[in-house]
């Protein structure tokens, strides 16, 4: 084969591999996931069959990490985490301590060093984000009391994670050189810290004046080709530089990216336009784990292999549960917790791999966890509907009741109408639903209309056709979405985005041409007709379905 087709040969085989895989999977109620590291597996040189090039397949893996991080970056909101702050931060450390010495013990206890035992211990104490949200998604707890505590926990979890590789450097160094004198420990930790707290400080604090000057101005041009190049160039420049500069990682550098992006006005487009590629790369990434993984590693060292699965499976999950209970939440929000939890995923493989870089861990540890992620993922969605059917169910008017309690109590309330479009018949109909106490959601791909938000509405800049952009708008509980729209095709478009999310929801859009009323009727929504006296055609039209909302 010609090495220059070396790329191309492995998102040929590799994507198809994993499409098929990855449908299998989900066909099973199972996270797509497994069936891409199974994938990987049967594409790597530890499996009978075509073996491709594993170095073109790591560099690839690269910048599926870089797009990973800058997701997770993108995600995280301080204020979730704050509203659950009392039992996601002191339970994530618990059991993050827990798991992480046991582990240790437990490892060192079947003659590996106790370096070993340590990263092996804080691998396995991080969960799957991906499987983690599926899994509440699928059951539709993601909004719920105990979903949030599940995601604030795992935002913890990943900060520390976060954390864990800025150390590694100064971890190698007191692993390798034996004794080192105090002085010189503190002093390589102090030095790392200070560049991370200088590195944040001019990411987020002079970098992200930057970053949203120019993703503002580039939005400007309406070119969502254009916003994703620059993106992607802002993301690459910020984890290369921060590598260059300042010597950490390329993941922490991506994160901070991330984190930095998601503080700007334009985060929810941001996310929409990375999702395909930030998707792909994520598969590219497990593809490459699966790779590497030697199941004979695995039947060599098998009593170490189960007792790691134990603690994945058992231990974490138990030690998640006593904390929530003592902290006084029911037996049901700690069961649904402790299980959501009871996995490993995409940060155990990057703080192995760069375990193994650093030599903090062996090949043989490292098939241990991709080993422990293929069956703790496959298990985790199945244990989880058991658990749910196990545990006493309340009726269905209480859960509600205490999901809306939980979000009043949050602040996070979900629009009654979300409009789409804010131009001057956008305005009007906002300032309908204003005067009668209504307090709409704006979703506007104009950067400048931001400046147009009141407290009585909220304007999110964004393209209505992105289900991730309608998603953030909390569509699943409104009760109308209005698009004021001129254009059909892009009408269609927002029609079919929102009746995927929300079949009930009513929708009302405009439309130039009575002949358009066809394709708008066949997708369920409703129209008014035509360009003349519009916003009167749709004032109308709102005081008619008033009772609905």
């Amino acid at each position: 084969m010609d090495p220059k087709l070396h790329i191309v040969l492995l998102l040929t085989v590799g994507f198809a591999y994993a499409s098929i895989l990855g449908a299998l999977a989900t066909r099973f109620k199972l996270p797509a996931i497994l069936g891409y590291l199974f994938a990987g597996f049967l594409i790597g040189p530890y499996s009978p069959g075509l073996v491709l090039d594993m170095q073109t397949a790591e560099q690839l893996a690269e910048i599926g990490v870089v797009l990973m991080l800058f997701g997770v970056g993108l995600h995280f909101k301080l204020e979730d985490l704050l509203n659950v702050r009392r039992i996601a931060i002191p339970g994530a450390l618990f059991q993050t301590l827990v798991s992480s010495a046991v582990a240790a013990y437990f490892v060192h206890l079947m003659g590996w060093p106790l370096t070993y035992g340590v990263m092996v211990g804080l691998a396995i104490s991080v969960a799957s984000t991906v499987v983690l949200v599926r899994v509440l998604s699928d059951n539709k707890l993601q909004d719920t009391l105990e979903g949030h505590i599940a995601i604030g926990w795992l935002i913890v979890e990943d900060i520390f994670t976060v954390a864990l590789l800025v150390l590694l450097p100064s971890f190698a160094i007191i692993s390798t050189q034996g004794e080192v004198p105090i002085g010189s420990i503190g002093g390589s930790i102090a030095l790392l810290l200070v560049k991370f707290v200088l590195l944040a400080y001019l990411v987020l604090g002079w970098g992200y004046k930057a970053v949203a000057y120019v993703l503002t101005y580039v939005s400007r041009f309406r070119s969502q080709e254009l916003f994703t190049v620059t993106i992607l160039a802002l993301t690459f420049v910020i984890a290369m530089g921060s590598t260059a500069i300042f010597g950490t990682s390329i993941a922490l550098g991506a994160f901070l990216a991330g984190v930095c992006i998601g503080q700007t006005e334009v985060r929810h487009q941001a996310f929409a336009n990375a999702l395909p590629l930030k998707a792909m790369f994520a598969v590219i990434f497990f593809l490459s784990i699966g790779m590497l993984f030697n199941p004979i590693g695995v039947l060599e060292e098998w009593k170490l292999f189960l007792g790691i699965l134990a603690i994945i499976l058992f231990l974490k999950p138990l030690a998640a549960y006593l904390l929530v209970r003592v902290m006084g939440y029911t037996r049901r929000v700690a069961c649904i917790v402790a299980c959501a939890l009871g996995q490993i995923g995409e940060f155990s493989f990057i703080l192995a791999e760069q375990s193994i870089h650093w030599k903090l861990l062996p090949d043989a540890g490292y098939d241990m966890l991709v080993g422990a992620a293929f069956i703790s993922i496959a298990l985790n969605p199945i244990l989880f509907r058991l658990m749910l059917q196990a545990i006493p169910f309340k009726a269905k008017a209480d859960l509600d009741a205490r999901i809306s309690h939980f979000a009043e109590s949050t602040l996070i309330q979900p629009p009654e109408v979300v409009i789409v479009g804010f131009g001057p018949l956008g305005q009007e109909i906002a300032t309908y639903f204003e005067e009668q106490e209504v307090h709409p959601l704006i979703l506007e791909h104009n950067i400048d209309a931001l400046q147009m938000q009141t407290e009585k509405r909220r304007i999110v800049y964004g393209d209505a056709t992105s289900e991730h952009v309608l998603e953030v708008s909390r569509l699943t509980q409104g009760t109308l979405l209005i698009s004021t729209v001129p254009e059909l095709a892009t009408n269609l478009s927002i029609i079919r985005t929102a009746k995927h999310i929300h079949p009930e929801l009513r929708i009302i859009t405009r439309i130039q041409y009575a002949s358009e009323k066809g394709k708008i009727e066949e997708l369920g929504a409703e129209y008014v007709c035509v360009e003349d006296e519009l916003a009167r055609g749709f004032i109308d039209k709102i005081k008619s379905l008033r009772q609905v909302l």
